[in-house]
């Protein structure tokens, strides 16, 4: 798997969102103007709710009921706009008729919109749907059909969701709390105990670079799975770190694919690739990562350096990192890095890792 689940799963949602809607109302005459209509008010949904992408308001406008209301009444108005444009064009009967579905398909969207912010189980989806679609102002036969369509569409996904989030039986991650919501993830296998010489074999193939390339991209995989069990479950999301030795950085294909697993607006802001220091100076390629929009955490040894908050102020004026991560020092150094306070960086953390 290359791509990443949470952009799989929201293109996933979309359609199932606009297969809600097509449920309660489709214009046979106009179906292609009625779908686009849907999905153009879908789109601005999931970029508000889920990417707090705006359109209307500011992007530092606060994600809410509210906010949702103001850019669907933006999309409304801009899809009129834009249909202004081919007034000249269209029919008189073909202009009034579209200009009534843009407003017809935001109210059917309304009740979409609803359900998807509702917390749905499988023992109040057909008390939910019911409530919802009986507010609609639509003939009865639609509405019992539309109802059905419902639950049996959410039952669908839930299955899909399921499947997807079912616990790998060989690997699971460890995860190391640092401060409050943020983790060093690390993977632990499930094999069965070894007698000493084969756990000490074990250790030096677990150590070798191909296999730590692996894991490194499962506990990404797995991280995935994370982050939309959070979304799925509207559950606030956390924040994880995941160290990339500096020889990893160089395997050009190998790193291409960490990138695509975390190519998702949702899953960039919440992991912190580890880098070293000198590795990020030194690599315009992942430099240029940082400016579309994944980010890092520098991992420094300070054991061998002799002015450490020189080399603190570097890392933090350099504007790569969210965080630093003190891997080593010495033990008389410690008061001289509690005395340090970054300016761009988050903070300093110090590994938790022997």
């Amino acid at each position: 798997m290359k791509e990443n689940l949470i952009t799989r799963f929201l293109t996933y949602k979309k359609k199932r969102l606009t297969s809600y809607a097509l449920s309660l109302f489709q214009d046979k005459t106009y179906k292609d103007f009625t779908i686009e209509c849907y999905q153009k008010y879908i789109n601005n949904y999931i970029e508000v709710w889920y990417y707090h992408h705006f359109e209307t308001l500011g992007n530092k406008s606060p994600i809410n009921q509210e906010s949702i209301k103001i850019e669907q009444e933006g999309m409304r108005l801009e899809l009129l706009d834009q249909l202004s444009v081919k007034e000249i064009i269209e029919s008189n009967e073909s202009y009034m008729r579209k200009k009534e579905m843009i407003n017809v398909t935001k109210q059917y969207i309304e009740a979409i919109i609803a359900f998807d912010q509702k917390k749905v189980t499988t023992e109040n989806v057909e008390e939910i749907v019911t409530n919802i679609i009986n507010k609609l102002n639509r003939q009865l036969p639609v509405l019992q059909t539309a109802t059905k369509t419902w639950i049996k569409k959410w039952q669908e996904t839930e299955r899909v969701i399921k499947t997807v989030l079912s616990p790998n039986k060989n690997f699971m991650l460890n995860q190391i709390p640092y401060e409050e919501n943020l983790w060093e993830l690390k993977i632990i296998s499930n094999i069965k105990q070894l007698d000493i010489y084969k756990k000490s074999l074990v250790k030096r193939v677990d150590q070798e670079e191909k296999i730590v390339a692996e894991k490194i991209k499962l506990s990404v995989i797995l991280l995935n799975q994370i982050i939309l069990q959070q979304l799925v479950e509207k559950r606030p999301f956390g924040n994880y770190i995941i160290l990339i030795p500096d020889s990893l950085w160089t395997k050009k294909e190998w790193i291409n694919t960490v990138y695509q697993l975390l190519d998702d607006d949702i899953l960039k802001q919440h992991t912190l690739l580890g880098i070293s220091y000198n590795q990020m100076l030194t690599s315009k390629t992942i430099q240029e990562k940082k400016k579309e929009g994944y980010q890092f955490i520098c991992y420094q040894d300070l054991t061998h350096i002799i002015d450490i908050p020189g080399k603190i102020e570097a890392i933090d004026s350099s504007n790569y990192f969210v965080y630093l991560m003190i891997t080593g020092y010495k033990q008389k150094d410690f008061s001289i890095i509690e005395k340090e306070e970054p300016v761009n960086m988050k903070g300093i953390l110090f590994s938790k890792e022997g």
